[in-house]
């Protein structure tokens, strides 16, 4: 699987009321519908705001911590049906704390939860080179950011 270094840049409001985040690798810009709660988490954790109390993308990280889970590779990794499809790679560590990472979990979930994690955990992202080939380039189309 060819992967490309990607970051989540910022969010945007479109006509009505759908979001997008923008991603950008390589230089280009695409954009990523999702759903409100979705783009307000993406929105807080660019901001680095927090909540009063956890919120279920906390709840994961927390118990991802908590059982010394570490995040390997966050991947946008297929577009299916015109959906963006993310790969998250994880692996604990076994009970000796010297011990090499072990026990690697694969999970398939939606790319605004990848992108959630790969914030909260401060992972990096990637994005497939045939994900970004199918992906229209928004650069020149995005507002500045500091007119949002």
């Amino acid at each position: 699987m060819d992967l490309v270094k990607a970051e989540v840049e910022r969010v945007i409001g479109t006509t009505g009321q759908d979001y997008a985040v923008v991603v950008r690798a390589e230089g280009r810009a695409f954009l990523i519908f999702v759903g409100q709660p979705e783009v307000v988490t993406i929105y807080r954790e660019l901001k680095g705001e927090t909540t009063p109390r956890p919120m279920p993308h906390d709840l994961v990280v927390n118990l991802m911590q908590g059982f010394d889970i570490e995040v390997r590779l966050v991947v946008i990794s297929a577009i299916v049906d015109n959906v963006f499809c993310a790969t998250l790679l994880m692996a604990r560590r076994d009970d000796d704390e010297s011990s090499e990472l072990s026990h690697e979990v694969r999970l398939d979930l939606r790319a605004s939860d990848a992108m959630i994690i790969a914030l909260k955990t401060g992972s990096e992202l990637y994005v497939t080179r045939e994900v970004l080939e199918q992906t229209e380039d928004v650069s020149q189309m995005l507002p500045d950011a500091e007119s949002e």
